[in-house]
C-alpha cells in the first residue's frame, strides 16, 4: 500500500484512536485536528514526530481546518457526540455542519479521498435528533464531494470503550438491572473497524458507498446484559421495564453534564441497532469480525 498524507478531524476519540495505530502501523503520516488538543496528549505519544502531528481546529470554523486539509490525500472524519452541551457542541452542528464544511474543503482542493464515520441507524426522518443529525451529515458528505465513503459501525466494543466497560461496572453497582428495551444491537470490535478502515483506504470502488460495520452476534440487550453477568460471574435480576422508566431516568439526569441515558437516546431504543442486507460490509472487505462473546472477558472484570 503507497504510504499517504491523511488528515484526521476529531482524533482523541476512543474509536479513533484504535484507527489512529493501525494507520500509524501502515507507515501513513498522519494530521490530527481536534478542538481540545490539551486533552489528546495520548494521542501525541502514539507516534514518533515526523509522522503524527496535533492540531487545534473546529471542523464549524472552515478557516481553521483549511490550511491542513490543503495537500492531503485522505481526509477521515471520526467527529461526533453522544450528547449535546450548552454552547455550539450541537448535534447539528457537529454531525451535520461540520460535515458538510469538510466535504466543501475536500472538493475545493481535489483531495483523493474523504471517509466520513456515522452510524448505523442514521435517518433524516427519526424521531431521534441525533439520528436526523447524523443523516444530515451524510447527506451533506455525498451531496458535497462525490469520492466520500461512508462508514456505519453498530455499537463499538473494546478495551476502554463507553458501553461493556459502563454497563460492567452499573451492573456491579445494582442489585436489579432495569431492561427498559429489548432491542437488537450487533456490536462490533474497534480493531475490526480499524482494519475495514485500512482496507478502504486504497480502494476506488469504495467511492460514494455507504459501508454498515457489525458484528458476527445480533443480541437482544437482555442477552448482552446475561452476558456481561456471565463474564463477570455474578447474578442480578434483569428487570423489564416500560420506556416511561426510562424518560423518567432521563428527566433526573437531565442537569448532569454527562448523563448516563437522555430523551434521546431513550427514542433510539425503540430500533434496532444491527447491519442491514447492504453487500457493503466488513465481509466483503474480506474480514471475519469478532465475537464480543470472546473479547470482553479480556477488559471487564
Amino acid at each position: 500500500m503507497k504510504k499517504k498524507k491523511i488528515t484526521i478531524l476529531g482524533g482523541s476519540g476512543f474509536l479513533a484512536k484504535y484507527c489512529i495505530a493501525e494507520l500509524l502501523n501502515h507507515g501513513h503520516k498522519i494530521k490530527i485536528i481536534c478542538r481540545n488538543t490539551h486533552l489528546a496528549g495520548h494521542i501525541r505519544m502514539m507516534g514518533p514526530i515526523d509522522q503524527l502531528d496535533l492540531i487545534k481546529g473546529n471542523i464549524r470554523l472552515k478557516h481553521s481546518i483549511e490550511p491542513y486539509i490543503i495537500g492531503s490525500d485522505i481526509v477521515i472524519n471520526f467527529v461526533g457526540i453522544l450528547n449535546e452541551s450548552t454552547g455550539d457542541q450541537t448535534f447539528n452542528n457537529c454531525h451535520a455542519v461540520g460535515a458538510k464544511n469538510i466535504a466543501e474543503l475536500c472538493s475545493e482542493h481535489n483531495i483523493e479521498r474523504l471517509i466520513h464515520f456515522s452510524s448505523i441507524g442514521a435517518d433524516v426522518d427519526s424521531d431521534a435528533k441525533y439520528q436526523v443529525s447524523k443523516g444530515l451529515g451524510e447527506k451533506n458528505i455525498l451531496n458535497n464531494f462525490s469520492k466520500s465513503t461512508i462508514i456505519r459501525p453498530s455499537i463499538v466494543f473494546g478495551p476502554g470503550d463507553g458501553f461493556f466497560t459502563l454497563q460492567s461496572k452499573l451492573v456491579k453497582l445494582l442489585p436489579i438491572v432495569p431492561l427498559f428495551s429489548n432491542n437488537k444491537f450487533q456490536c462490533v470490535y474497534v480493531k475490526d473497524i480499524a482494519k475495514g478502515l485500512v482496507k478502504l483506504l486504497d480502494d476506488k470502488e469504495t467511492e460514494g458507498k455507504i459501508y454498515e460495520f457489525g458484528g458476527p452476534d445480533v443480541m437482544t440487550l437482555k442477552e448482552i446484559y446475561q452476558l456481561i453477568l456471565n463474564t463477570l460471574k455474578i447474578k442480578r435480576i434483569i428487570l423489564p421495564l416500560p420506556l416511561s422508566f426510562a424518560n423518567a431516568s432521563a428527566l433526573l439526569m437531565k442537569l448532569s453534564p454527562t448523563p448516563m441515558i437522555t430523551f434521546d437516546q431513550v427514542k433510539m431504543l425503540k430500533k434496532d441497532n444491527i447491519v442491514s442486507d447492504t453487500p457493503y460490509n466488513l465481509t466483503s472487505l474480506g474480514i471475519t469480525a469478532k465475537s464480543s462473546r470472546d473479547i470482553i472477558g479480556n477488559y471487564i472484570s
